[in-house]
């Protein structure tokens, strides 16, 4: 699988301007983390480059895990660079500690791994 971007790829290559999409829930304004297999007891934050690449995984989530069917979780646009030095400030909304951001091939290879 592809690997997550690094954070010296992410400040390279991103401008102030560029913006990524998360998934937050609109009722309490946290920031969905989501386990990740690399960062094993960490709670990352996942930046997608693409609303498509973050609702898709949303899908995935709750179709494994119907209880957050019940919460209002949608894909948020933010500024990618202020986002993730907020993070690394430790001024996340919610228990994140730490960031993701996912280029479109990752999440491809991802979905498709799920559903052959």
């Amino acid at each position: 699988m592809t690997d997550p971007l690094s954070l010296d790829t992410i400040q390279s290559e991103f401008s102030e301007d560029s913006e990524g999409w998360v998934l937050q829930d609109t009722k309490s304004k946290k920031y969905v983390t989501i386990p990740h297999p690399k960062y094993p007891g960490r709670n990352p934050i996942h930046f997608f480059m693409s609303r498509d690449n973050a609702e898709s995984v949303l899908q995935e989530i709750l179709d494994v895990n119907w209880a957050l069917g019940n919460r209002n979780i949608v894909a948020t646009k933010v500024k990618l660079l202020q986002a993730c030095r907020s993070i690394a400030a430790n001024k996340a909304p919610g228990n994140a500690d730490g960031f993701v951001v996912h280029p479109p091939n990752e999440v491809y290879e991802f979905l498709h791994q799920q559903n052959p």
